[in-house]
């Protein structure tokens, strides 16, 4: 799958700028950066059961502290580049999470 939209392709992503707590996650949130809508509703049909609990349980026991640290951030222009990765990526774990909820109910 050509993905055009993965942020972590378009930027240099320095680690150490991200809070301690979340740069375990950094390889997730690299893979599952993808803005355009269109490429993250094609990857996430392509992806396994398997791929997309992982990004869930990855990412969902952090979704209120990446929230305070978008909220730190967000008065700084430009936002920095980790910041963006992880508020894209987060995007697509809530979405993934909504999707298996909704999966589960039928």
């Amino acid at each position: 799958m050509d993905i055009t939209s993965r942020y972590s392709d378009q930027v240099d992503i320095d680690e150490s700028k991200v809070p301690a707590e979340f740069r375990h996650l950094v390889p997730l949130a690299k893979e599952w950066s993808i803005s355009d809508d269109e490429e993250l509703d094609a990857y996430i049909e392509a992806a396994s059961p398997e791929k997309k609990q992982q990004l869930v349980d990855a990412f969902r026991p952090h979704f209120d502290a990446l929230w305070q640290w978008h909220k730190r951030c967000e008065q700084l222009v430009p936002q920095p580049d980790e910041l963006v990765l992880f508020d894209t990526a987060a995007n697509a774990a809530a979405t993934v999470h909504t999707l298996l909820e909704d999966d589960a109910e039928t």
